[in-house]
């Protein structure tokens, strides 16, 4: 999917990967995402254009101890101001897909033996 924007000047044409880059660098500046999860194959289009507005969907994982809530409307809100303003189209709806939780990595214990060389 592409937006084309036509005037007397000539034609604008913004690509899908240009859209989803903007999304993506939007919410990657929300405390609480740690990071994108790529969409399921058998899910919808992330971007849907309907006349000349879009809809968005953004799969993101949250660090431990946040609130989901919280984040996925800061995750919202950013997505959308970020690509309106950088596009010019209207936004009509960020869908925020939590899917799952970025736990840290437990430290490994495992340290050779005094003994061992």
């Amino acid at each position: 999917m592409e937006i084309i924007s036509k005037s007397s000047m000539g034609e604008l044409v913004i690509s899908d990967e240009v859209l989803s880059s903007i999304a993506v660098n939007a919410a990657k500046d929300v405390d609480g995402v740690s990071s994108f999860c790529n969409k399921p194959v058998d899910v919808v289009n992330t971007i849907k254009q309907e006349n000349d507005s879009f809809s968005i969907s953004i799969y993101i994982n949250i660090a431990p101890g946040k609130k989901f809530q919280t984040v996925a409307t800061q995750v919202q809100s950013a997505v959308k101001e970020s690509v309106q303003n950088m596009t010019g189209k209207l936004v009509t709806k960020v869908n925020v897909i939590v899917a799952g939780i970025d736990f840290d990595e437990p430290v490994s214990s495992v340290e050779p033996c005094e003994t061992e060389e």
